[in-house]
């Protein structure tokens, strides 16, 4: 039985550091652990969200994430350091008399050591002990520091996300606005070097998710907030003004910049929640943008262009819908 504890205590505590290391250091996305919790509870609120809008709270998803990640790694460090001791009946006595403590009083050295609080009331028997609880007080510190320092750059990326959104909408709150505002073939027109700036944001935006994982549970109460929402709509824009007149198209550099750029958002930030919907996949409105435009192609070549464009739709009607918006 002490044998078990031992390597359940040694499985557990690997298990949390590599957690740790994968969520903060890695870019290829959150540890297993909290990849697991995170995505499920994400889908539960979105699945309460779906019978009734819960936007404020969703709100809070994020911010609840980061805390709820700290301290669930403190309280794996804890259980992992808790089994170690509990092993054996010695390992922790009380400061003066030197009799062995019991498991409650194991539990309270434990927390105490974990937090650098150690008050000398109770301490280890002994080596391996001492280094035991030297180690404890370490690792501890270590996660506190790097996840507070993790918890700043997860900040100022959330910001940065709904800066994107806002530079998006700032064109236009629907596809025809953008087309409308856009004249991206006018040589004069300053509106182009905004769309390539904002297509440098598109990147950064994107490989940020790739660093901070928890950023796609940052909610935006407000629909003009939310980034998912606005790289639909701007990939839809230059869906339309790709099949729209001469006048109205854009430069193929230009385009090419902008759909890289959303192709990669969308590859970086894929949704792997539970059970999200693509309904609205299928762009209705797009029709009559296009025809406002003045189509150059047929009614059947515009319909293989938009059989050609469905995929990388659903895919970010995917990722709207997992940021807590409809279409």
């Amino acid at each position: 039985m002490d044998i078990l504890l031992y390597i359940a205590s040694a499985t557990l505590l690997a298990f949390t550091l590599w957690d740790v290391f994968i969520t903060v250091f890695s870019t290829d996305g959150a540890g297993p652990f909290t990849r697991f919790w995170t995505r499920h509870l994400w889908a539960g609120l979105l699945a309460v969200h779906q019978r009734k809008p819960i936007h404020q709270v969703l709100s809070l998803g994020g911010p609840f994430v980061l805390l709820a990640s700290i301290l669930f790694w403190y309280f794996m460090i804890g259980l992992a350091i808790f089994m170690a001791v509990a092993a054996d009946p010695g390992s922790v006595v009380n400061g003066t008399s030197r009799l062995p403590a019991n498991l409650q009083e194991k539990l309270y050295f434990v927390s105490t050591t974990i937090s650098s609080l150690g008050y000398g009331d109770w301490v280890p028997s002994g080596l391996p002990w001492t280094l035991v609880g030297t180690l404890s007080t370490l690792l501890a510190t270590v996660v506190l520091t790097v996840s507070l320092s993790y918890v700043l750059s997860v900040l100022g990326a959330a910001i940065k996300r709904r800066s994107l959104a806002q530079g998006v909408f700032s064109m236009g709150t629907s596809a025809q606005g953008i087309i409308d505002g856009a004249r991206l073939g006018d040589p004069q027109d300053t509106l182009k070097n905004y769309v390539l700036s904002l297509s440098s944001d598109i990147e950064h935006v994107a490989l940020q998710h790739l660093a901070y994982p928890v950023l796609k549970y940052f909610h935006a109460a407000s629909a003009e907030l939310s980034p998912a929402r606005a790289i639909l709509l701007l990939s839809d824009s230059f869906f339309v003004m790709g099949v729209g007149s001469e006048r109205c198209r854009p430069p193929p550099g230009v385009t090419r910049v902008v759909q890289s750029s959303i192709d990669h958002f969308v590859t970086f930030t894929s949704t792997d929640v539970v059970g999200t919907k693509t309904e609205g996949a299928y762009p209705r409105n797009l029709l009559a943008a296009a025809q406002s435009v003045g189509v150059v192609l047929s009614e059947e070549e515009f319909k293989q262009a938009l059989d050609g464009y469905l995929p990388l739709r659903r895919r970010l009607v995917a990722l709207t819908h997992e940021d807590g918006w409809g279409v």
